[in-house]
């Protein structure tokens, strides 16, 4: 993460009766806003770091555009250019992200991950960014079974856009990528990997009864609940090996 997205703020701790003064790292809360083709389209609440990132994966995430063009970023503006762009309804979703309510569906019938895998992807989410504040999400994003990026934000959702950016900015193709999640999975999460062609999720939390129908519907592998060597399957079992 950049220098500017954690700073350090004083404050007291107790702790087992004894009282002391401590500086703590506390990541920065910005308003990033995002221009689709000149155009303010609305502004997000997130962690300022990796803007190109999260400006070209959002558009995609959602379901709002098909073809990125170009991403340019000043101070907290965020200017995108971008090809067949569909006019869509934005509501906030739980943790206050954008949900388009679109969801692709994702063919990738070759792609395949294994139980080994799955644990490395879970592990590759204890970031260092996450073990110092404790006020981060994170997404990993893999490609051809190798860790790609890494990415954090106080929004679970931004994550995923900043993989999904990167992802796109370094031309790897969708059907070989597999991103994993700290946070919960409802229909805007899983909606986010089946518009950009990712077939596989993995996350160490839950999911939501809609989430799961997303990922059913739209040909998405869905594993939550992924610790201490085991996970859970919800949708598309058939590209994990050996289940």
């Amino acid at each position: 993460m950049n220098n500017g997205a954690i700073v350090k703020i004083p404050a007291v701790r107790y702790k087992g009766g004894e009282v002391e003064e401590i500086v703590e790292p506390v990541v920065v809360e910005d308003k990033i806003n995002l221009y689709l083709n000149g155009k303010l389209y609305l502004t997000l609440v997130a962690t300022n770091d990796s803007l190109t990132e999260l400006g070209a994966g959002f558009f995609i995430a959602a379901g709002i555009a098909k073809r990125i063009l170009t991403v340019s970023v000043e101070g907290v503006d965020v200017f995108v250019d971008a090809e067949e762009v569909e006019t869509v309804h934005c509501s906030l979703e739980s943790a206050g992200g954008c949900d388009t309510g679109k969801a692709g569906f994702v063919t990738a019938e070759d792609a395949r991950i294994a139980p080994d895998e799955i644990f490395a992807i879970r592990e590759a989410l204890n970031g260092d960014a996450w073990g110092e504040t404790g006020g981060l999400h994170c997404t990993v994003l893999y490609h051809n079974h190798r860790q790609a990026a890494v990415f954090s934000d106080i929004g679970r959702h931004n994550t995923v856009d900043k993989a999904i950016g990167y992802m796109i900015l370094n031309g790897l193709n969708p059907a070989e990528c597999v991103i994993g999640c700290t946070g919960r999975q409802p229909f805007g999460m899983v909606s986010k990997a089946a518009n950009a062609g990712i077939p596989i999720i993995v996350s160490r939390a839950a999911s939501t009864s809609a989430g799961i129908a997303a990922a059913e519907k739209s040909g998405v592998t869905l594993i939550c609940f992924t610790r201490d060597r085991r996970f859970t399957v919800y949708a598309h079992p058939e590209r994990i090996s050996g289940l």
